[in-house]
């Protein structure tokens, strides 16, 4: 049986699945630029394990077969050498694309929506990792696989999402996640802060990775409202109107940063990354950013290793906690 949808969900259902259709072939085409300015080829682990490719030589030990032994290598020492492989499994990863009505949002300061950004991120990402040799999931959507067109299958699956699910910005609960994924979620996470809290230790609570990636538009974080202004709920398309806006600065800068500290405790706790990319910077700089803490926190291990780390900027100009 189909779902139903009340009136006022299929009000905003349509227009932004229409939307996203439309944009789809231009988000495809910036995410596949933007993963080949970053393309890597297929990576290793950096540690020993089963590959093809030379990793290092170690000193052979005892009750070790004989034919693990490197003969060349040993011939020009008093010590026997055993050759080593680099690790090359794959592992699983899973995105959670938000496209909820509050994602589309998009002002003056921004050079895109906040959903139309997280799309080519993802895509990109997605693209990146399957040319890693990874294997690459969308929760709630596809299962994961490894093809190599990972990135149409993806939109489509996005697009079909749309015009077939309700609007929710809460994360799939049902999902059965395999211990030692990765899970990377792209979204504001402005939701009900309790549902999403326990919706995180959900996935996170069976060791599973994941890095929450907080797409942020400008004007939310920096409020630059003055005199009389209306806000509009893009969830429940309540309005409000404030006769004098600058004076609601403070407060709305004090409990915006909050609940952002908040997120990045609840991430923190779950030994999860938490990064803030903004829609006033480019897309390539927020790949660069989330590349850069997975190559810190993954693949320079080649094991799920995320350990607590204060705020830095190393990895471009977002910010990673």
């Amino acid at each position: 049986m189909s779902e139903q949808f009340e009136p006022s969900v299929i009000e905003k259902i349509e227009p932004i699945a229409r939307n996203l259709s439309a944009l789809m072939p231009d988000l495809i085409l910036s995410a596949r630029q933007i993963a080949q300015t970053l393309a890597h080829g297929t990576h290793g682990r950096k540690r020993a394990g089963p590959g093809e490719s030379f990793w290092q030589f170690r000193v052979y030990e005892n009750f070790e077969p004989m034919q693990s032994i490197d003969w060349r290598r040993s011939a020009s020492s008093d010590q026997l050498f055993v050759r080593e492989k680099e690790w090359d499994a794959a592992h699983t990863f899973w995105l959670w694309i938000d496209l909820s009505p509050s994602m589309w949002f998009k002002s003056k300061l921004a050079q895109s929506s906040k959903a139309e950004r997280a799309v080519v991120l993802g895509l990109a990402l997605a693209e990146m990792l399957v040319r890693s040799g990874e294997r690459v999931g969308v929760l709630g959507l596809m299962r994961p696989r490894s093809s190599q067109d990972i990135v149409p299958l993806i939109a489509e699956r996005l697009i079909y999402g749309q015009n077939n699910q309700s609007f929710s910005d809460k994360l799939p609960q049902h999902e059965k996640i395999s211990r030692f994924s990765e899970v990377i979620l792209l979204s504001d996470f402005l939701d009900e802060f309790e549902g999403l809290n326990k919706g995180l230790h959900q996935i996170g609570g069976h060791q599973v990775g994941g890095t929450a990636v907080q797409i942020i538009d400008p004007a939310e974080e920096s409020f630059p409202y003055q005199g009389r202004v209306e806000f509009k709920d893009m969830q429940q398309r309540d309005k409000v109107v404030v006769e004098n806006a600058s004076e609601l600065r403070e407060r709305y800068l004090a409990e915006f940063a909050a609940r952002k500290q908040k997120l990045s405790d609840a991430c923190r706790h779950l030994h999860w990354g938490h990064l803030v990319h903004h829609t006033d910077r480019s897309a390539r700089s927020g790949l660069l950013n989330i590349h850069g803490f997975l190559s810190s926190h993954y693949y320079s291990t080649g094991a799920m290793n995320h350990q607590p780390h204060a705020q830095s900027d190393i990895f471009g100009e977002d910010q990673m906690t």
